[in-house]
């Protein structure tokens, strides 16, 4: 895992907006949920949907494209686009990175490449 910068103050990150970001060639999505900040992988595990065109309610993000919806803290799938009763359908769990604040600005810890 390597820290990296997103370019975002962490002022910029309103709670509930979602803000896509490129960190070194990585889509990540951060979002301000129940307060802390939250990094997640950008793109859907369903199908690679942008999650950064989704939204978010009540700490879950759901993908624009077919409607998988995942747990922001966990990373749990929440709601199977084909109907199935989670942890059971084909979906992955969401990735999720950790997060800190550098002199105002918001890092992410992601794996290395």
């Amino acid at each position: 895992m390597s820290w990296r910068t997103t370019g975002l103050k962490e002022s910029d990150v309103a709670e509930g907006s979602l803000h896509a970001v490129a960190v070194d060639g990585n889509a990540v999505v951060l979002v301000r949920v129940a307060g802390g900040l939250r990094a997640v992988q950008g793109a859907c595990p369903h199908i690679g949907g942008d999650l950064g065109d989704g939204t978010v309610e009540q700490g879950r993000i759901t993908c624009p494209l077919h409607g998988a919806v995942f747990d922001l803290l966990s990373g749990q799938v929440l709601a199977d686009p084909f109907g199935v009763t989670p942890p059971e359908g084909a979906v992955e769990p969401l990735a999720g990175y950790p997060v800190r604040v550098v002199d105002g600005t918001v890092e992410v810890d992601l794996p290395a490449t």
